[in-house]
């Protein structure tokens, strides 16, 4: 068996965890842009600083609901700003995400809230959040995604010299997520990956193979689902690199949302390009424009 091998290019502390980069970015640099959330008018704008405080907030609000170190949150949504949200809040806190695809079925959610010991959990849609209860009935806490910006979850009480003796706790070595498969082959199985292990990959290839993508003013469109390991690992790789970073929740709404956001690079998979393609050009055959389109 052939191997093939690089050397490291960056080590990481065991001190660091995944949420020091958005709390040390919104410090130094405040005002900096990081990410734009789609809305009627366009793509508005959220800073370092911005985003600092909301995941500060949502960490603390978590706190107060009972989720602490080593807990685990169950995540069932499709790509959106709110889910990284959530994720940098759990994690600045030593919590862990437990990702569940917008498709699985009960049976699925049961296994997984089940197996993961999730203690509360996210749902983005009615029929998510309905599928979570019929799967976990006795779930204490299932929240909507919209409430990580609301400020409704928690009854408050808890300050910023308690976050920061929780986020003193996390290091390298702990828990940050559990990605289950999806499933297709028995029931899912769920992989243990730690703040070292996306942290690892993530910098290394930004040293590496990606570093050239990375100039001027980076920005890239996430719309794989983060339910994935590979949008996770895409998503700690902007953050880290300090890309503007978009979301779009609906695979039928790349080509647009391509043409309006306008990345510097796409980041995916060849099988997800080719659904674009597919939809752009089904498109523009029922638009009457599909020999342009062929020619284009």
């Amino acid at each position: 068996m052939r191997e093939y091998s690089v050397p490291v290019l960056v080590d990481v502390p065991a001190s660091a965890s995944l949420a020091d980069t958005v709390f040390r970015r919104g410090e130094q640099e405040p005002g900096t842009v990081i990410m734009r959330r789609k809305a009627d008018d366009g793509w508005p704008a959220v800073t370092a600083g911005e985003f600092r405080d909301q995941v500060a907030a949502l960490a603390k609000g978590l706190m107060a609901a009972g989720i602490g170190h080593g807990d685990r949150v169950a995540l069932m949504s499709r790509t959106r700003y709110e889910w990284t949200l959530i994720d940098y809040a759990l994690w600045s806190i030593g919590a862990v995400t437990v990702p569940i695809y917008e498709t699985s079925s009960t049976e699925q959610v049961r296994w997984i809230i089940t197996d993961s010991g999730a203690k509360a959990a996210f749902a983005e849609l009615d029929t998510h959040e309905r599928t979570i209860r019929e799967a976990a009935p006795d779930l204490k806490d299932v929240w909507r995604v919209e409430a990580a910006l609301d400020g409704s979850i928690g009854p408050g009480g808890v300050d910023d010299e308690a976050l920061e003796r929780a986020r003193a706790r996390v290091g390298a070595a702990d828990l940050a997520t559990i990605v289950y498969t999806s499933g297709t082959t028995g029931r899912p199985k769920g992989c243990l990956i730690t703040h070292d292990n996306l942290l690892f990959t993530a910098l290394n290839v930004l040293r590496g193979p990606l570093d050239p993508l990375f100039t001027g003013t980076p920005a890239a469109l996430l719309f794989l689902p983060l339910a994935h390991i590979f949008a996770r690992i895409i998503q700690v790789v902007l953050i880290e690199a300090g890309a503007i970073m978009a979301h779009t929740p609906n695979m039928k709404n790349v080509a647009p949302d391509l043409q309006e956001f306008k990345p510097t690079f796409l980041l995916g998979v060849p099988r997800v390009f080719e659904k674009v393609y597919n939809a752009a050009e089904q498109k523009a055959i029922a638009g009457g424009k599909g020999r342009i389109f062929a020619r284009a």
